[in-house]
């Protein structure tokens, strides 16, 4: 083993200015790589769910039966102030107007209830237009408890006394940049609104967004805050400048070598490794950490050297051979243990493994090659000088500190009873603390504090219970069965009861087949009604006896899917299997104990063994 670790000592010093300009090439095409890296994931992604898990298994049948239709971006619109006024009613229809004739807006919206605002209900319950209403037309539509019930539901008050009143855009989530495009530009829309009224927007990408500037700024002033504090400690311990800069060189080559190592591992270059993510994104202070440890290991073996009358090139290579294994094995121990989580299911985890023993690894070598070679610089002119100055140990850094190391080690030595006795004892007790921890994800864990997002989740909780999104239920059911027309209907019902339905949900299911059905086949006598007589005789056909038709309720969905698109997006009919039928609903986006007992309290109203 010697031999190999001469002649490793040697390459690193025979040629130290050699050695620097291979790390500083390294170092440029690693940097190279730091372009190709993508946003991070967001820590709510289902990149985080194991394969084959029944979320991940649902948005995959999501998708593969009903496509854009399956997934709903919901944009929520915040408006700050008093709505309900001529002024605020005018700025909120303007800004839905500019919202609307926005490129790309139109095809994206949802299919059903694309908008549903305070200023539609006025026009559409009030016949009054909301753009020029008066205070006293607004205030008669307020006593109409129709019109002002469905007010009463869209507004509340923030903490603070302010008068707060939301809107809501209904968007096809289609998976592509479109939709991203589209949030961002409501958001633009809506924080530059003029008007008497502050609005701001709630969107999954505005949330992404902000989330992602976090985590890249975020993570860049920690770092700056951490490298500060390390050069505070290594000027405290080391006591000379050209150590403190070697070691900051080195952190910096470091950072550079893992950035640009995982951008080109990464998605948009080799494709070993997928995007970055919250978890990757920790990294950066693993390496910080470690390459400070390795960069004071290598500087006080070179110093007991220099104490033992060693030259400075003999000090450094000896040095570097006695450094070099035991820092080689912790870090070969230590990347193992990262590279365990290979074998996790979820391969986000498994990314963040071979990230981090990569950066263990890379800061190795760069303190391994980057201080000995340094030093072998500085302090060989110095010696040839005579100007070099007498070492000092690193363990002499803190005044008392070998004393009260020599009184320690003297006193476990003599006595090591009461110390493991101690060790055990405080092990015990973290274990019986361990056992009462528990795990949930909120995304507000993942903001920033004192965010635009995070201010508009805390006010959104004051007013209205909380931000909302379109949940999505897919059932697997015969959709011409008796007992899954009742289902469903009775699952509408019960969403339609704030006592009946789950805790999570926040409003009634949206439109389904059976109400589709009910639209197309019970004549109201409104203006617009979708009655049509031939779908009502069919239907009453089909109904006659105790159980329905199949093969007129096969029929009766053939003819509503020629006559109203709308059916498509939530029945997938399938003549020769199972239909799958797509439920939807509000829910709130931040309520992870109601949200984890959803399943079951859906299945509690569902009858039948339907999947």
């Amino acid at each position: 083993m010697s031999r190999p670790l001469d002649r490793f000592s040697r390459l690193v010093t025979a040629r130290p200015y050699i050695t620097i300009v291979v790390l500083l090439l390294v170092t440029v095409v690693l940097a190279a790589g730091a372009t190709r890296r993508l946003p991070p994931v967001e820590g709510a992604s289902v990149a985080f769910l194991p394969p084959g898990s029944a979320i991940a298994t649902a948005v995959e049948e999501l998708d593969e039966f009903f496509g854009e239709s399956g997934d709903v971006s919901v944009v929520t619109l915040v408006f700050r102030g008093e709505a309900l006024t001529p002024g605020g009613l005018a700025q909120m229809d303007a800004l839905l107007d500019s919202i609307l004739a926005s490129p790309g807006v139109a095809e994206l919206l949802a299919p059903a209830d694309p908008i549903i605002a305070p200023t539609l209900v006025i026009e559409a319950l009030g016949g009054v237009d909301a753009a020029s209403a008066t205070q006293d037309e607004i205030d008669s539509l307020l006593g109409v408890p129709e019109i002002g019930g469905a007010l009463a539901a869209m507004g509340g008050s923030d903490t603070d006394g302010t008068t707060i009143t939301i809107a809501s855009i209904r968007l096809t989530d289609t998976g592509d940049t479109r939709v991203q495009d589209v949030e961002r530009r409501i958001d633009e829309l809506a924080t530059g609104s003029a008007g008497p009224l502050r609005v701001s927007s709630l969107s999954t990408i505005v949330i992404e967004d902000e989330y992602s500037d976090a985590i890249e700024t975020g993570m860049g002033q920690l770092v700056g805050v951490a490298l500060l504090l390390i050069a505070a400690l290594i000027v405290l311990f080391l006591r000379r400048l050209s150590d403190l800069l070697l070691t900051l060189v080195g952190l910096v080559f470091s950072l550079v070598w893992i950035i640009g190592a995982e951008g080109w591992l990464g998605p948009d270059a080799l494709g070993w490794i997928g995007p970055p993510s919250s978890l990757t994104a920790m990294v950066p202070i693993i390496v910080i950490s470690l390459t400070v440890d390795y960069a004071i290991q290598a500087v006080s073996h070179y110093r007991e050297r220099l104490v033992e009358g060693e030259p400075v090139i003999q000090a450094v290579r000896t040095g570097l051979r006695n450094v070099a294994v035991p820092l080689s094995l912790a870090a070969v121990t230590t990347i193992a243990s990262f590279l365990a989580t290979l074998f996790s299911p979820i391969d986000v985890i498994g990314d963040f493994g071979v990230v981090a023993g990569l950066g263990v690894g890379l800061s190795l070598i760069v303190m391994l090659t980057l201080v000995p070679a340094g030093r072998t610089i500085i302090d060989r002119r110095r010696e040839a000088r005579g100007k070099l100055r007498p070492a000092r140990p690193v363990s002499g850094a803190l005044p008392g500190i070998e004393r009260v190391a020599r009184v320690l080690g003297a006193s476990v030595a003599r006595r090591p009873a009461p110390y493991l006795i101690g060790v055990l004892a405080v092990t015990i007790g973290m274990g019986i603390a361990a056992t009462g921890l528990h795990s949930e994800f909120s995304i507000r864990e993942i903001l920033p504090r004192g965010g635009t997002v995070m201010d508009d989740l805390e006010t959104l909780d004051a007013a209205v219970g909380g931000s909302t999104e379109l949940a999505s239920v897919l059932v697997r059911a015969e959709a011409t069965e008796t007992r899954t027309l009742l289902n469903v209907q009775e699952l509408t019902d019960a969403f339609a009861d704030p006592q009946r339905r789950p805790q999570a949900a926040t409003g009634p299911m949206e439109t389904t087949y059976v109400s589709l059905l009910n639209d197309w086949t019970n004549d109201s006598g409104q203006p617009g009604d979708k009655y049509d007589a031939e779908l009502a005789a069919i239907f009453s056909e089909a109904s006659a006896g105790v159980q329905l038709d199949p093969l007129m309720m096969r029929l009766l969905l053939h003819r509503l899917d020629e006559m109203d698109p709308a059916l498509d997006h939530v029945l997938a009919n399938n003549p020769a299997g199972i239909d799958a039928i797509l439920l939807q609903f509000p829910t709130y986006t931040d309520d992870p104990g109601a949200t984890a007992v959803l399943q079951e309290e859906i299945e509690a109203l569902w009858s039948g063994d339907d999947e």
